[in-house]
């Protein structure tokens, strides 16, 4: 599954406008490589929280 392929829900995408702009892009990266590891298609704020706690190590 490509990154094409992810759907970011509103709510997601207004989460990461929060992101400083120049650490957008690559939060963005991670979370959708995140997605498609956990096998989602659909990136909510929930997914999102939930790859930010694998990635600081708190599972």
């Amino acid at each position: 599954m490509g990154n094409n392929e992810l759907i970011w829900e509103d709510e997601a995408l207004e989460t990461l406008k929060k992101i400083p702009f120049f650490a957008r892009k690559i939060a963005r990266k991670k979370i959708e490589q995140g997605a498609i590891d956990l096998g989602e298609k659909r990136i909510t704020s929930d997914l999102m929280e939930k790859i930010r706690n694998q990635v600081m190590g708190n599972k």
